[in-house]
């Protein structure tokens, strides 16, 4: 396949794995594994060119659990990620792609809404965790858990765009 700016440019992975998918605990307790399998459906769907299995061609982000869903979020060709100021609007903000594992699995260019959400999660998250802290980010929402951020880097404000 040849290199296009758009399989070779930055960009965000929302991975979106439903408790019907045969990776749904994998999700949660092998986070990596189904990055790979995220990024060969992505290979297999010509949205990106780069080997599944080699770590350093992704940064893991954040995963985040509830009853019914847990979702991944990655980077690819991302050298310029900066965690030190992710947590202000405007910066590290990536289109996104999204890939869906459920009884199905599919890949495709994330909307504009959806592109947007993912952003601004992340960049909360890496206002709530505080200076210094660096990804991969762990969310857990299961069974009606809410996460406590003890040392957010902003206080007492939520990070908006």
């Amino acid at each position: 396949m040849e290199n296009t700016e758009s399989t070779k440019g930055p960009k965000r992975v929302l991975v979106s794995v439903s408790r019907k998918s045969p990776y749904w605990t994998s999700a949660w307790t092998s986070s990596e594994e189904v990055i790979r399998v995220a990024l060969q459906l992505m290979k297999e769907n010509n949205m990106v060119s780069l080997a599944p299995d080699d770590p350093s061609s992704y940064l893991f982000l954040a995963k985040e659990r509830w009853d019914s869903q847990t979702y991944l979020v990655f980077d690819i060709f991302h050298d310029t990620y900066d965690p030190d100021n992710a947590h202000l609007p405007g910066q590290n903000d990536l289109s996104v792609i999204s890939v869906f594992l459920h009884q199905k699995e599919s890949v495709s260019d994330a909307g504009k809404m959806l592109e947007n959400k993912v952003n601004k999660d992340l960049r909360s998250l890496h206002n709530s965790t505080g200076l210094g802290s660096r990804p991969p980010f762990t969310v857990d929402h299961a069974d009606g858990m809410w996460p406590t951020y003890l040392n957010p880097r902003i206080q007492g404000r939520v990070v908006t765009s």
